[in-house]
């Protein structure tokens, strides 16, 4: 189970710099919510409810993702804020490969990955 809930936030997270290009382009939010807590996404959901094992949520990955989940939410808000504000080209920065939002996406996903072959 961990390892689907592994895989399926790795996808889930892949997606947001599809959906925060979009929302640069269109400078609006399709929900009301945006990016912004941790638990708006399907992994937070899971990641902070009590059906993760202690064996995990003790080890190094686990407190890990938990820092760049919340850094890469936090950034990701950023993002939304600035598309909605009409500071695209801002935003967009944000996004570009040595951006902000690239970079903690790409060392959240490298924890995933790694947290993945433990589970």
């Amino acid at each position: 189970m961990e390892k689907q809930e592994i895989n399926n936030a790795i996808t889930e997270h892949a997606m947001y710099k599809f959906k925060l290009n979009d929302l640069i382009s269109k400078g609006q939010l399709e929900d009301h919510k945006g990016p912004c807590t941790e638990t708006d996404c399907q992994f937070g959901k899971w990641f902070y409810d009590t059906s993760v094992s202690s064996r995990h949520r003790s080890s190094y990955f686990y407190k890990q993702v938990k820092q760049l989940h919340g850094d890469f939410h936090q950034i990701a808000c950023r993002v939304a804020g600035l598309a909605v504000e009409g500071k695209a080209e801002e935003a967009q920065k944000m996004m570009e490969y040595d951006g902000e939002f690239q970079q903690v996406s790409n060392k959240l996903m490298e924890a995933l990955m790694r947290w993945r072959e433990l589970v």
